[in-house]
């Protein structure tokens, strides 16, 4: 059996870790909050730039009547040279599967990415976070760049570097799609990993990243906007255009393809930006649900080793009163 001395230092050290660990909690369930309200008030303006670009490139996607198409939605997947795979990771652990998620899926992008045969012969890695840079450098990768040191909360100038490179590489032809592998927050209990190819963009691709925006719950589920003209007179839930909205036409000024050439890298810097605080606000709700539960366990693990310490000295105060009432009843019948 330990001695009381060591259950009592083992009890005071899961004290400690559990002081610790609640302190935690308490510092990501604010940063949770702080992170989770940028990042959904975001998601208005996110959602109706998006939707924009989805009716412009209609009209660059028919590209009739001799019309170029625009370098940022056309692309042959099949005749593709490289692939800029921008992973959004943290720089620290203790956030509970939130980076084993996004590895693991990255993992599964590299296997089904570059089967034998497949002309897409190469990869770069975009790393956002250290965890992302160890598992470019662990398989052996090529790093198109290094980002790390985020505020808590992120700052949009902060982001600003990580799409000119995005968008500077793409435009230079040093890759030829651009696919992000983040974490997406839906509630304070439930983030899933997402991956998108944000470049070469079409109408597909935006409707679907849109569809990907709205909540499922909450108050931002049924958000409403003004109608977008006289004509309608009844607002529209964010990102579910009306069929009626849907028909309205546009006359597009020099051309659709000048009007995507000046929008696409402005909107790609937006997402971007919205990406990576989607992946703030969960990494935080991931670290806050790991630090509750190591409280709970270290206050659980506690009790019963308070319970184990107060047998063990109750035992040996029983045991030291048998023995001087066994020494006293000896020294009597001397």
């Amino acid at each position: 059996m330990e001695s009381l001395q060591g259950l009592k230092s083992r009890l005071g050290a899961v004290k400690n870790v559990g002081t610790i660990t609640k302190a935690m909690e308490v510092v990501s369930a604010t940063k949770m909050r702080k992170s989770q309200e940028v990042a959904l008030r975001t998601r208005p303006y996110a959602i109706e730039a998006l939707d924009m670009l989805r009716k412009i490139t209609k009209h660059v996607a028919n590209g009739d009547n001799g019309r170029r198409t625009s370098p940022w939605t056309s692309s042959d997947v099949q005749k593709s040279k490289k692939t800029l795979l921008v992973l959004v990771a943290s720089d620290r652990g203790l956030a509970g599967s939130f980076n084993a998620q996004v590895l693991r899926a990255a993992d599964a992008h590299l296997a089904t990415g570059l089967p034998s045969g497949n002309p897409v012969a190469a990869i770069s890695v975009l790393a956002i976070g250290k965890k992302a840079q160890r598992w470019a450098l662990k398989n052996n990768l090529e790093i198109a760049g290094e980002f790390s040191g985020f505020d808590d909360v992120v700052d949009f100038d902060e982001v600003l570097h990580v799409a000119n490179t995005v968008l500077e590489g793409f435009e230079a032809g040093q890759w030829d799609r651009v696919v992000t592998i983040s974490t997406h927050f839906r509630t304070a209990l439930k983030q899933e990993v997402l991956m998108r190819e944000i470049l070469p963009t079409n109408p597909e691709k935006i409707e679907e990243t849109i569809d990907e925006l709205v909540p499922e719950r909450g108050r931002y589920a049924n958000l409403e906007v003004p109608p977008p003209s006289k004509d309608l007179d009844v607002a529209r839930p964010l990102g579910r255009p009306t069929s009626k909205a849907d028909e309205v036409a546009y006359l597009l000024e020099p051309s659709a393809e000048a009007i995507i050439d000046e929008l696409v890298p402005y909107l790609i810097r937006m997402q971007m930006y919205h990406l990576i605080l989607e992946a703030n606000a969960s990494e935080h709700s991931a670290r806050r649900v790991a630090m509750k539960t190591a409280c709970d366990n270290a206050d659980e693990l506690a009790e019963n080793l308070t319970l184990f310490y107060n047998k063990a000295r109750q035992a040996a105060i029983t045991k030291e009163i048998i023995e001087i009432s066994g020494t006293q009843n000896a020294l009597e019948a001397a």
